[in-house]
């Protein structure tokens, strides 16, 4: 089913000219069960919507209404996806479509839906470090053994290479990684280490916690040397900490979300231009939302640079814009993903 839906996704890509979105980005929730010191999502009530009745059928007409489309990925994300009972259904029916299929999750509760993450193409479990009092300061709670026992259990119904680490990287845990790199060589787990990042959520932002400076070479320095005595088990994008100095989306790099990354509410809604800033949002067929003018409009924008776009260098969107941005990354990129 999955090779067969590819093949027809492809072809609806190639006959558009690559100019409908192949990714989808659903958050099944925004609510956390973390308080993470880089992130805004585990503040206590700010992002507390979770809304579940009733939307069970609205999601799965929302993931028909996709593959017609010609999407070929699907994310679950957050906050914490599977905060929302229903993700593991989402899971199945999309895996049954045929998309290819990824979730960001911190662990706390993979072992109780075991079932559900068995079926995703990628799973992506966040540590950043294995020293129990450094998580628990940077994650804002003391899990780390918990999702360790958890992840050892879920990886007993996974295929080796099929789940990632996701490292938020800085100076205060760089050091960590080699012991991360040596857990994942012994488990057949791939590193995905990522500069951290400020996540913005509506224009707002955290005070910094991000790299700057020499900070940024010494980071890339250390993760390209740690490649090169893991290469089977770390990947990242080079690039990337090009894009980081150089001060994230711009004229040069234009961020690409609202043409090739639909992003859609725990309610099924689709919202534009992106996950973290909503200038168009409707409820009305993926068809109808991207012949509406207004996103026309919002899409034939996307080569600028909004103001509350400045500064940011979140990894989901750079990805599908580097595809977007230059033949040479989408190559590289490319690369990286059959390595997985």
């Amino acid at each position: 089913m999955k090779y067969s839906y590819i093949a027809k996704a492809a072809l609806r890509q190639i006959a558009s000219g690559f100019k409908i979105p192949y990714m989808v980005m659903f958050e099944t929730t925004l609510m956390c069960n973390m308080f993470c010191e880089y992130c805004m999502f585990g503040v206590e009530g700010k992002y507390n919507d979770l809304t579940t009745r009733g939307q069970r059928e609205r999601i799965f007409k929302r993931l028909d209404e996709f593959a017609e489309l010609g999407v070929f990925a699907f994310s679950f994300s957050g906050g914490e996806p599977l905060l929302n009972p229903n993700t593991s259904d989402y899971i199945a029916y999309a895996k049954d479509k045929g998309f290819w299929t990824s979730m960001p999750t911190n662990g706390l509760l993979i072992r109780k839906f075991a079932d559900g993450v068995a079926k995703l193409d990628m799973l992506e479990v966040s540590i950043d470090c294995l020293d129990e009092k450094q998580f628990a300061k940077r994650r804002g709670i003391d899990g780390l053994p918990v999702i360790i026992k958890n992840l050892e259990y879920v990886l007993t119904k996974r295929k080796p290479f099929t789940t990632q680490i996701n490292a938020a990287v800085n100076m205060e845990n760089l050091n960590d990684l080699p012991g991360l790199a040596e857990f994942c060589k012994a488990r057949n787990l791939v590193l995905h280490p990522e500069a951290v990042h400020n996540v913005m959520r509506g224009g707002e932002m955290l005070p910094d916690s991000e790299l700057h400076g020499e900070q940024i070479d010494i980071v890339e320095r250390a993760l390209r040397d740690l490649r090169s005595r893991y290469p089977k088990n770390v990947r990242f994008y080079s690039h990337y900490y090009d894009f980081y100095r150089k001060g994230g989306f711009g004229p040069q790099f234009p961020c690409r979300h609202p043409s090739k990354l639909i992003s859609m509410k725990p309610d099924g809604s689709i919202h534009l231009p992106c996950a973290f800033k909503t200038l168009f949002q409707s409820q009305a067929p993926v068809r109808e939302i991207f012949a509406h003018p207004a996103v026309k409009k919002i899409i034939a924008q996307e080569a600028t640079l909004w103001d509350f776009c400045k500064g940011c260098k979140i990894g989901c969107p750079y990805e599908v814009s580097a595809f977007t941005n230059s033949p040479k990354l989408a190559v590289e990129s490319a690369l990286n993903f059959l390595r997985m």
